[in-house]
């Protein structure tokens, strides 16, 4: 079928495409290479601060927010940078998440405060933990300790890493 992008069957066409949900997470790493996890009651394994972007928000303001939310850390904009994206692909859902890098300075270590509600306990952890599998990781901090950043392709069982 020709699309014709300048009539009304434009929109038709474009509300029967599937729709993705996006998340944006935050790599918090200190001068000592140590990245800040968490671990949200409802996974089972260890992530980044983390979660689902909402409506009307950019990625890099849904990765604001969630780093506030779960663990009380007020980044600045201007200091976070865009490291990666991830297209997920899981039996449940095709989603992206954006990935983000900021600073963090020891100030914002011990102000951490843990969204009761959702977020049980953090750590710090480094690369060398991550990729020798401590505990249970999720994927994307994999990504980060072999310094992987662009677009990522990444292939879940039956879990989500949002």
């Amino acid at each position: 079928m020709e699309i014709n992008y300048l009539d009304h069957t434009r929109s038709g066409w474009l509300g029967r495409q599937p729709k993705r949900v996006s998340s944006a997470a935050v790599i918090l790493e200190n001068e000592s290479g140590e990245v800040l996890t968490i671990k949200a009651k409802y996974k089972s394994y260890w992530a980044l601060p983390s979660g689902i972007i909402d409506p009307g928000e950019t990625p890099r303001e849904g990765a604001l927010r969630e780093t506030m939310e779960e663990v009380g850390i007020d980044i600045h904009p201007e200091v976070i940078e865009f490291v990666a994206v991830v297209n997920r692909c899981s039996d449940y859902a095709q989603t992206y998440q954006f990935v983000f890098r900021a600073p963090l300075e020891t100030k914002m270590v011990d102000h951490i405060s843990l969204q009761a509600s959702e977020i049980e306990a953090y750590a710090l952890v480094t690369k060398e933990q991550v990729l020798s599998a401590d505990r249970e990781y999720g994927e994307v901090l994999r990504y980060w300790a072999l310094g992987t950043t662009g677009y990522i392709e990444q292939v879940l069982g039956k879990r989500s890493d949002t």
